[in-house]
C-alpha cells in the first residue's frame, strides 16, 4: 500500500476516534428521524434559500438530511427573511412550500414537543408514478480477464438519468412506481422504507428485479445523534451534477451509520472549527465480484468555521471479501480503522481520501465557488509534478461555481461545474473496485473521463404555484485506457478503440408541491427531456449514435394521514 495513503487513513481514523470521544456527552432528549430522499424537492428549495443568503448553517456536503433538520432550516430561513431589509417574494414562496411539506415537524419545533412525541404510523409519506422513455446504448466499463484480473466491472443505468438509485429500466417505454412510509415508536425509534417497481410492463428485464426495497432503515436517535441500520442513500461533497466519493448513482447498500441530526459546535478549542456535521458508516458490498462481499466503511466530517467558508474531508476503505481475508480479528480492526491497510498476501485494501471546500461571496450576488479533490491509493506512479506534494495518489478533481442571483431578483441562477477523473478512478485489483450492484458508487461518468456542465435555471410562479425550469448543456470525453490496460480484450477490439466524445442537453421542469383544491394531500410533478450525441460509444471506432430520454413523474404526499397509537 502506498505510504501517503496509509498516513491519510491513519489520520482520518484518529480523527474519527477523537470525534467519538468528544461527542460522547450526556444524552438529554430524542425525536423521530426520517431522512429525506435525495430526489425530494426539499433539497432544491433549501439550496435556493441557502444561495439567496437566508440559511446560516446548512451543511449540504452530507446528504440525506432528516425531516426535522429540514424543518429547523425552514424556521431559520423565515427568521432571516423577517430580519432582512426589503421583500423577497421567491424566498417567501419557498418557505411557504416547505411549511406545507414539513408541517408536522415544524409544528413539533414551534410547540417544543419534538422530544415528547406519541407513537405514530405514516402509511403514505409519498407515492410517485412515472413514465420513462429511453433510447440509445448504455455505457459500460469492464477491464476484461477473469477472477482477480477484473479491475472494474460496471454498467450505466438509464441513459441521461444518473443518480437515480440504480433503478432498472429498459429501452423504450418504462413505468416506475415508488411508495414510502414511516412509523415512530416511543419518541426515539423510527422505521421507514420505500419500495419501487420499475421496467416495461410488456416484457422482462432479464436478471434485473422489477420490485426492490429502497431506503429501508431503522433509526434510533439519542440526543442529537442518530444510529441507523439499513439501506440509506448517500451523497458526499460539493458536487451538484455528480459526487466524487459517494452518490446515489447506484442502489443503496446496507450499513450501520452514525451521524448528528443538526449541526453542532465541538467542545473546548475545537469550537473554532464552527458548525460541524459528521457521518460514519460500516457496511458490506455485493457478491458480484471475485472477492465477494467485501467490507466497506467511511467517514465524512464537514465544518463551517466562518459564515462564508465551509470545508471538510472524506475517507472510505474497502477490504476483505472471499479470498481476501487472510487476517486475524486484530487485522480486521486494523483495516476497518485504517491503521493497518494490509497487503495482497494477507488481505488487500482500497482507500479513498478527499478534501473539499466552498467559499461564498455575498457582494458578488451570493456567488459560491467550490472545489473537491479525491485520491485513491492504487496508482503505480505518482502524478507528475504535484503527486509527491499531496497526501494521496491517483487524483480526481471536481469543482465549479454557482451564481444564485444571475438576475437581481434571485429567480435566475447559473452553475458551471467540471470533473476530471483519473484513469484509476473507481478501479482496483482483487476486485475492490468502487461499485455496488454493477453501478458506480461515485461519479457515473466513470474513469479516465472529463465532463463540463453549464446550467441556467429560472423560477416561475408565485405563492400559489411555483416551478423551476433548468437547462443543462454538457460535454464529456472518455478515453479507453485505464489501469494500464485497454477495457476490452485486444484480440477482439485491439487498435479499433478510440476516445468517446459526447454532448447534449437536459431540460428539467419541476413543479413544487401544492395542495389541490378540496383535497388533503400535496401534489408535485417533474418533467425531464434529454438528448445526447455520442461519438464512438463504448470506445468503438467508426460508430456514432444518439441517446434520448423523456420522463414525466407525479407524486402525492399524504403526511397528514397518520395513525397515532399511544405515548
Amino acid at each position: 500500500m502506498p505510504t501517503r495513503a496509509i498516513k491519510l487513513a491513519r489520520l482520518t481514523a484518529l480523527l474519527a476516534l477523537a470525534g467519538v470521544t468528544l461527542l460522547a456527552r450526556e444524552i438529554l432528549a430524542s425525536t423521530y428521524v426520517v431522512y429525506v430522499p435525495l430526489d425530494d424537492p426539499v433539497y432544491q428549495e433549501l439550496d435556493t434559500l441557502n444561495g439567496l443568503g437566508y440559511l446560516d448553517d446548512y451543511l449540504a456536503e452530507i446528504k440525506p438530511i432528516s425531516r426535522i433538520e429540514a424543518a429547523r432550516l425552514t424556521l431559520e430561513a423565515e427568521r432571516n427573511l423577517a430580519d432582512a431589509q426589503g421583500h423577497d417574494p421567491l424566498a417567501s414562496a419557498l418557505t411557504d412550500r416547505l411549511r406545507l411539506e414539513l408541517a408536522d415537524e415544524i409544528n413539533w419545533i414551534d410547540t417544543e414537543t419534538e422530544d415528547d412525541l406519541p407513537s405514530v404510523i405514516h402509511p403514505l409519506e409519498r407515492f410517485e408514478a412515472a413514465y420513462l422513455y429511453s433510447a440509445g446504448g448504455r455505457r459500460f466499463w469492464n477491464t476484461g480477464g477473469t477472477g482477480p484480473n477484473i479491475n472494474l466491472d460496471a454498467n450505466e443505468g438509464t441513459p441521461l438519468l444518473p443518480n437515480n438509485d440504480g433503478i432498472a429500466t429498459g429501452a423504450g417505454s418504462n413505468e416506475i412506481m415508488r411508495w414510502s412510509g414511516w412509523g415512530g415508536l416511543a419518541g426515539f425509534l423510527t422505521g421507514y422504507g420505500e419500495i419501487e417497481a420499475s421496467g416495461p410492463f410488456t416484457r422482462s428485464l432479464g436478471g434485473d428485479s422489477r420490485i426492490l426495497p429502497l431506503n429501508a432503515e431503522g433509526v434510533m436517535s439519542l440526543g442529537n445523534h442518530a444510529f441507523s441500520l439499513g439501506q440509506e442513500e448517500m451523497w458526499w461533497g460539493t458536487g451538484h451534477f455528480a459526487a466524487l466519493s459517494q452518490s446515489n448513482n447506484t442502489s443503496p447498500f446496507i450499513a450501520l451509520r452514525w451521524q448528528n441530526i443538526h449541526p453542532t459546535l465541538l467542545p473546548s478549542f475545537l469550537r473554532y472549527l464552527g458548525q460541524f456535521r459528521y457521518q460514519i458508516f460500516f457496511g458490506q458490498l455485493d457478491g458480484d465480484r471475485y472477492n465477494s462481499h467485501p467490507w466497506i466503511d467511511g467517514q465524512n466530517f464537514s465544518f463551517k468555521p466562518l459564515p462564508n467558508f465551509e470545508f471538510g474531508f472524506t475517507h472510505t476503505i474497502a477490504f476483505g471479501g472471499r479470498y481476501n481475508s487472510n487476517y486475524s480479528f486484530a487485522g480486521f480492526i486494523g483495516r476497518a480503522t485504517g491503521f493497518n491497510t494490509g497487503s495482497i498476501q494477507s488481505g488487500n485494501t482500497n482507500s479513498r481520501g478527499g478534501i473539499y471546500l466552498k467559499l461564498y461571496f455575498p457582494r458578488l450576488r451570493n456567488l459560491q465557488v467550490y472545489q473537491e479533490i479525491l485520491g485513491e491509493d492504487n496508482l503505480t506512479n505518482e502524478v507528475s509534478g504535484v503527486g509527491r506534494f499531496l497526501p494521496f495518489k491517483s487524483i480526481s478533481y471536481q469543482g465549479g461555481f454557482y451564481l444564485p442571483r444571475l438576475t437581481k431578483d434571485g429567480r435566475t441562477d447559473l452553475r458551471l461545474e467540471y470533473a476530471i477523473l483519473d484513469p484509476n478512478y473507481s478501479v482496483h485489483d482483487t476486485s475492490l473496485y468502487w461499485t455496488y450492484d454493477e453501478g458506480l458508487m461515485g461519479d457515473g461518468i466513470g474513469p479516465n473521463a472529463t465532463q463540463i456542465d453549464l446550467a441556467v435555471g429560472r423560477w416561475m410562479g408565485n405563492q400559489k404555484a411555483l416551478m423551476k425550469l433548468t437547462l443543462d448543456l454538457f460535454y464529456a470525453e472518455q478515453a479507453p485506457g485505464f489501469d494500464g490496460n485497454q477495457p476490452y480484450p485486444a484480440s477482439i477490439y485491439g487498435p479499433a478503440l478510440t476516445k468517446q466524445r459526447s454532448g447534449g442537453f437536459i431540460l428539467d421542469l419541476d413543479a413544487l408541491p401544492l395542495t389541490p383544491m378540496l383535497l388533503d394531500f400535496l401534489a408535485a410533478s417533474h418533467l425531464r427531456v434529454g438528448l445526447e450525441y455520442v461519438h464512438a460509444p463504448n470506445y468503438t471506432r467508426a460508430f456514432d449514435s444518439w441517446r434520448a430520454l423523456v420522463m414525466l413523474s407525479g407524486s402525492l404526499s399524504m403526511d397528514r394521514f397518520k395513525w397515532t397509537l399511544f405515548r
